[in-house]
């Protein structure tokens, strides 16, 4: 036999001729990279419209838009989930403003809600409030698009929020918010994309976030705060201050977070950071 000998082992003069085959298909296999993965294309229908479906309690149903959705009642449209190789993790977030808990799907959407939830202007918020059919076609299914939030401001502007990276804003995304920006706009509604703050903000916001609750001596430090600090001052001057207790240091902080206090969230909080602040009976504590 030729490469082997007649009992089935290697011979001397070389490998076994499928040990040798197999090696180069090794070789080639390693030398082809993957293929991207890219979704279907999407062929546009503009003679089709946007179907609103909303869970009000009764299941997801098609909403007819005789009238607005009051939002306060609106449920969740999905549950946020999580594999092995996702690239975020799901957030049980609590939220001052409703005071319930919000199930978010990214840490991304955490770091939206820590800055709206603590907006005097900002009256509610829902969580994958909706799913869109939006005028198009994927492989001869309607798109669809489920929004990452829903605000309603004091004035009555509703707004939907997508969260994602600049970095993971594909053409794919880029379509689905701009179709869905336009359905917005014909109820009404606002529609904003939110790709994240900077490194110092995100800070920051998660440093206040964690005095958001009131406290029982809140207003009363706070007012303290405002007499002896003569409307303006630094966070050193609120140290000074202090008795050791904590209770102004704590109020200040709430009062940050509240925008009783105001200070420039985008620079690093430091001793010399400059505060302003307004008077506690025209902002809510």
């Amino acid at each position: 036999m030729r490469g082997a000998r007649a009992n089935g082992h290697p011979s001397a003069n070389g490998p076994d001729e499928s040990v040798a085959q197999k090696r180069r298909c090794r070789r080639v296999d390693e030398s082809i990279s993957h293929a991207c993965k890219r979704p279907a294309p999407v062929v546009l229908a503009p003679d089709l419209g946007v179907e609103w479906l909303f869970d009000v309690g009764a299941d997801l149903a098609v909403w007819p838009w005789a009238e607005r959705p009051d939002v306060t009642q609106l449920r969740r449209t999905r549950t946020p989930r999580v594999k092995a190789r996702s690239g975020h993790i799901p957030v049980f977030a609590f939220c001052v403003t409703t005071g319930t808990h919000l199930r978010l799907e990214s840490g991304l959407e955490h770091d939206l809600v820590r800055e709206l939830d603590r907006r005097p202007d900002v009256s509610w918020l829902v969580a994958q409030p909706c799913l869109l059919r939006l005028p198009a076609k994927r492989r001869g299914r309607r798109l669809e698009h489920t929004p990452d939030l829903l605000v309603r401001h004091d004035d009555g502007t509703i707004r939907l929020w997508d969260a994602r990276p600049a970095s993971r804003q594909d053409d794919d995304f880029t379509l689905k918010v701009r179709l869905t920006k336009e359905a917005c706009a014909e109820v009404g509604w606002a529609h904003e994309v939110f790709s994240g703050w900077s490194r110092v903000r995100r800070v920051n916001l998660m440093w206040i976030h964690a005095y958001r609750r009131r406290m029982p001596w809140y207003a009363g430090s706070l007012r303290l705060i405002r007499e002896c600090l003569q409307d303006a001052g630094a966070i050193d001057d609120v140290l000074a201050l202090d008795a050791g207790g904590g209770h102004l240091v704590s109020a200040m902080w709430h009062g940050i977070w509240s925008g009783q206090i105001e200070c420039d969230l985008d620079r690093p909080l430091k001793r010399s950071t400059r505060i302003v602040i307004h008077d506690v009976a025209a902002v809510s504590l």
